[in-house]
């Protein structure tokens, strides 16, 4: 009698267990329990990003076997590592936003995020790592330059957004040739998400979550599914825009999105089982929405230390890191991640501790006529903060 009644409560734990595991618990919830892997999530996108590039930069035949490739046709580790990316960002920003509706306050951190680092990053290149690599004499690549412009110009071009790929006489004679920093290019389609975001809000429309949520869903249907079932390839940039909305609906309806591992584990078998039919790719995307959830509040992950942020640094600096390997004849994809990877972690500490960190206290800060006062508010946690 006395054994039975001690093996009761063990079973009734095992059922909540188990209940807590099929049916989780909503995000909502999770975001109230004041920890998350936010941090270490988008660190592991930038890592996704370096060791699709790997392969990526080797040319198109070392290309085609990258991995995730095979186990998931349609998609490729680099590009699910955006698309993390732009499902944490699409979360946080809207996360942001709602918190604090002040639109000056919110252009200005979006700003004090992306544009410190991004000016270091691409100044170094075309002003320090361009004249060590390019084969023009020093005079012809600061002055003359090429047809697609001088080094002022790759850096005005990228500081504004406005994407310059190429630096004269730079990375001519390897596989993926000219490009300086094929990592660039989603920038300009973070920041144009950004401005959508602000212009929502201003107009309010998040004070109605559910009909914001049905607009943003449908205009993924129209600009990504609706192409993909005619058999068309929809532009990848509205596949990330689609990452990012899938983010903001996550958020704006937060009370009802459940995160479990049973139903992790679910999308991911229907994702299996659907991997060489027409629907893999809806599927696909779904998965990798939801492992972004799911990531983000189930698993417990040890903290970074001090909530340091070596995400960003890491995604700016890797693929110029790589192609200057590939360049001095580094040919392996394996090899490549592991010289490249504690060389850009380091590079990226640095960005963070004496860039972008000193450039996130600003994000609080109010300019008066007599000078600059801070404006001390309540915080979000810092993974959010730092993210956002």
């Amino acid at each position: 009698m006395g054994e039975s009644q001690k093996a009761e409560p063990t079973s009734i734990g095992d059922r909540g267990s188990l209940k807590r595991f099929f049916f989780g618990r909503s995000l909502e919830r999770c975001m109230d329990g004041g920890g998350d892997n936010v941090l270490q999530l988008r660190l592991l996108a930038a890592l996704m990003v370096i060791f699709g590039h790997s392969f990526g930069v080797l040319g198109g035949t070392v290309g085609a076997r990258e991995p995730m490739h095979y186990l998931f046709p349609g998609i490729v580790t680099h590009i699910t590592g955006v698309n993390f990316f732009f499902m944490i960002s699409g979360f946080l920003i809207t996360l942001s936003w709602l918190r604090r509706p002040d639109l000056f306050r919110f252009l200005r951190a979006r700003f004090l995020r992306v544009w410190p680092a991004l000016a270091v990053c691409i100044a170094v290149t075309a002003f320090v790592v361009g004249p060590l690599v390019t084969t023009l004499p020093l005079h012809s690549y600061f002055v003359d330059g090429d047809s697609f412009g001088t080094p002022l110009k790759y850096f005005l071009g990228n500081a504004t957004l406005q994407l310059r790929p190429f630096l004269p006489g730079v990375f001519e004679h390897v596989p993926v040739a000219r490009w300086v920093n094929g990592s660039l290019w989603t920038l300009p389609v973070e920041a144009t998400l950004y401005l959508c975001i602000a212009g929502v809000g201003v107009l309010r429309v998040f004070r109605f979550p559910w009909l914001a949520s049905v607009g943003v869903a449908g205009v993924f249907v129209y600009l990504v599914l609706v192409p993909l079932y005619l058999g068309q390839t929809p532009p990848i940039e509205y596949i990330q825009a689609g990452f990012f909305g899938a983010g903001c609906i996550a958020c704006l309806l937060r009370r009802y999105v459940p995160v479990s591992s049973g139903l992790m584990l679910l999308i991911l078998a229907a994702c299996i089982v659907s991997r060489h039919s027409s629907h893999v790719m809806p599927f696909t995307w779904l998965m990798i929405g939801y492992f972004v959830l799911w990531f983000s509040y189930v698993p417990r992950i040890p903290a970074l230390p001090g909530g340091i942020d070596l995400s960003y640094g890491t995604y700016l600096w890797a693929f110029p890191l790589q192609q200057i390997l590939v360049q001095k004849g580094v040919d392996n994809p394996l090899l490549l991640f592991a010289i490249v990877t504690p060389a850009v972690l380091a590079i990226a500490a640095l960005s963070w501790f004496f860039i972008e960190k000193p450039a996130l206290r600003l994000k609080n800060a109010r300019w008066f006529r007599f000078g600059l006062r801070r404006q001390r508010e309540q915080e979000p946690t810092p993974s959010v903060v730092d993210a956002a």
